[in-house]
């Protein structure tokens, strides 16, 4: 006899609270974190939860598995056939708002990331007020290669963080930066000493818990409503996009194309003009 829980029943982002700091951990049988509408909901409500809390300082989320997070569930799109769209426009009732609600949370929040990360991973990263990051990891757009445009606030934060330039370059050259790259782009805080990320990430957020909260969350105000005041209109035109998107024949080519291993030959049907 056992108590484990099986693995599709165990929950996709566990919600811990110890000493003034909310500890989100990301966890999924796949092992790489993608967004699916569970696991977008999960984090979702776990994020909502610790904002919500007056014994919550700083709120870490790490995340077990080969990667922090790979961005959506990519591999779900197939079979879904024309139902794909809808599948994006799910996903996004609730990608959307957790982004809004680690981006806007009062709490200082720290992500410590590790492995390739790529897609909405990228956004949901950079939501978060500090990144430590382990040395081992890599930032990939990755939307290009599909076809597809960025999602989970990633054209908002890449722009906000790189410039629009760069941002751009990344999408347009599928480009995969190293740690040190990352670092010195301004995607990450630091980077951890291998293998520390998240006992590194961790001691931070405790130590900005015993802070002081209230000066935190204005401070965060002032300085987020500098640039501030799109997001919630971006990630929603990101959302409409994609799943605008994913009806065009070169997101068909470049899935398939993923699944087979090969790059992509693209030149299809403008999304403006898919089904006419």
């Amino acid at each position: 006899m056992t108590d484990e829980v099986p693995a599709d029943e165990a929950p996709r982002a566990e919600l811990v609270v110890a000493d003034g700091v909310a500890t989100i951990t990301l966890r999924d049988p796949g092992k790489v974190n993608a967004i699916n509408a569970r696991m977008a909901g999960e984090f979702r409500a776990a994020v909502e939860e610790a904002n919500g809390r007056d014994d919550v300082g700083a709120i870490v989320t790490l995340a077990e598995g080969k990667s922090w997070c790979m961005g959506g569930a990519v591999g779900e799109f197939v079979g879904l056939g024309d139902g794909v769209p809808d599948f994006v426009r799910l996903v996004g009732e609730d990608l959307n708002p957790l982004v809004e609600a680690i981006h806007r949370s009062p709490k200082v929040t720290v992500a410590g990331v590790h492995g390739p990360i790529a897609g909405a991973g990228i956004g949901l990263m950079a939501a978060h007020d500090l990144v430590i990051a382990d040395p081992r990891t890599s930032i990939s757009v990755a939307y290009h290669r599909l076809g597809l445009t960025p999602d989970a606030g990633v054209s908002y934060f890449m722009t906000r963080d790189l410039g629009y330039r760069r941002a751009l370059e990344l999408y347009l050259s599928d480009e995969t930066l190293r740690a040190d790259d990352a670092l010195a782009a301004g995607l990450f805080t630091r980077l951890s000493a291998e293998g520390d990320v998240h006992a590194e990430a961790s001691a931070l957020a405790a130590r900005h818990a015993a802070g002081p909260r209230s000066a935190h969350a204005t401070t965060k105000r002032l300085y987020r409503q500098v640039g501030d005041g799109l997001l919630e209109e971006q990630v929603a035109d990101e959302i409409r996009s994609l799943a605008e998107e994913t009806r065009t024949s070169d997101f068909r080519e470049g899935l398939q194309a993923m699944l087979e291993r090969r790059s992509p030959v693209f030149g299809g049907t403008p999304a403006g003009a898919a089904g006419s």
